[in-house]
């Protein structure tokens, strides 16, 4: 018989899992693997997200194990820029690139351009970290008189950035991930990148990142590292349906997901509207009951666009609210589990103000108080520099408003 999970039961299992029932004491590498990843766009966002899941986190923690070279910057899940585990990167990479080399692949056979090889050469060019515009210019010499730009319908911008780089295999380079950093990115192939710093059994343990040693997957065997992300993130986000896991890693097609979740042994549970949801064997889902205390979630969470159902953590009218026709997912506040209004921030040296704004009704003075005091903490996390810090509420009538 298969076991049925209810909606209570799936949103605290979740929120247990992305480490925001209890904050976690473990090493960076350890929770932003846990929490399936740290997407990226933003320089500060992953910051605030880790910030509202590890204890005493502090900016320079996240910064050093980026230096370290224990986290890296790279375009993975659904082509977008996470912050993930050096351990994981090479199987999110290859998975990533699957997806992007299928995608290019007619412009580039209109362009008359090899994609892997092409990609290939890139990887050689970038032993040392190089700029977009370095890395289109050496693309454009190896195919003289091609213009890539009009080989892909519609017209894109760095047509040839995104022939070169669909193959993967690139990582950012700090300062690119630093706090506050808004610099061009430069890249580097991520195999010497990771190559040149070993790991220790004593540094493994100094970063966090213990637990069962794996094997790095061989990028030639897709299956295995497809198999291998999908692991990760319903260790970090499961129950699962198919589709969400799909959404979360932005796998098309069903064979390819087929062949992941027949390499992976998993119990499956049905979901409180009779939808099949998957997880690891080992996953446990947490009591309706247990408590949720309030958080603060940045720009663009992962948490917030992992899933292609997101009930279990808001109902569609707060979606309304939080998800805007652009595309963008605005940073959120969380109330008993689910999400219950938006937050913006404005930072100066003079002042730094987080504005709180509900969505659909006004909080319950306890629930208030408790949002002010984690508001408070977060700005003096984000901008120690500040004279002053302040929290304000836009009225509820009026964040609705804007919200429509």
């Amino acid at each position: 018989m298969v076991n049925r999970v209810s909606q209570a039961e799936l949103n605290r299992t979740t929120l247990a899992r992305q480490r925001l029932l209890a904050r976690s004491h473990d090493g960076v590498p350890a929770v932003v693997r846990a929490v399936g990843g740290l997407q990226a766009q933003h320089a500060d966002m992953p910051y605030v997200a880790l910030w509202s899941r590890r204890a005493d986190q502090t900016i320079a923690a996240l910064e050093s194990a980026l230096t370290d070279r224990a986290v890296v910057k790279a375009t993975v899940m659904r082509s977008t820029l996470h912050l993930v585990p050096a351990r994981d990167w090479r199987a999110l990479d290859a998975v990533s690139a699957e997806q992007r080399l299928a995608a290019w692949r007619a412009s580039a056979r209109r362009a008359g351009v090899d994609l892997v090889e092409l990609n290939d050469a890139v990887r050689e060019y970038c032993a040392q970290p190089r700029t977009v515009d370095e890395i289109e210019a050496f693309a454009a010499a190896r195919h003289p008189g091609v213009d890539a730009a009009a080989a892909i319908p519609g017209g894109v911008t760095r047509a040839w950035w995104r022939l070169a780089s669909a193959g993967g295999g690139l990582v950012h380079v700090p300062p690119s991930g630093l706090f506050g950093s808004h610099v061009p990115p430069r890249y580097v192939d991520g195999r010497r990148w990771l190559a040149e710093v070993p790991p220790t059994a004593a540094d493994a343990s100094e970063r966090g990142d213990s637990g069962p040693d794996e094997s790095e997957p061989d990028e030639s065997e897709p299956d295995e590292a497809r198999a291998r992300a999908v692991a990760q993130y319903l260790r970090a986000f499961g129950p699962a349906s198919v589709a969400d896991v799909a959404r979360g890693l932005g796998i098309r097609g069903t064979t390819a997901m087929r062949r992941a979740l027949g390499c992976l042994d998993l119990r499956v549970l049905e979901g409180p509207d009779g939808r099949e949801l998957l997880d690891v064997a080992d996953g446990d889902t947490v009591d309706g009951d247990a408590p949720a205390p309030v958080r603060l979630l940045p720009r663009w969470d992962h948490l917030l666009v992992a899933y292609q159902d997101r009930d279990r953590l808001l109902d569609a009218r707060t979606a309304a609210g939080v998800y805007r026709r652009n595309g963008d997912v605005l940073p959120t506040y969380w109330v008993d589990g689910r999400v219950a209004g938006t937050w913006s921030l404005d930072v100066d040296r003079a002042r730094a103000t987080l504005r709180l704004s509900p969505l659909g009704g006004e909080p319950a003075p306890a629930h208030r108080g408790e949002l002010e005091a984690e508001a408070a903490r977060l700005l003096a996390y984000v901008a120690t520099d500040a004279a002053e810090r302040v929290v304000t509420w836009e009225p509820a009538a009026q964040a609705a408003r804007a919200s429509g």
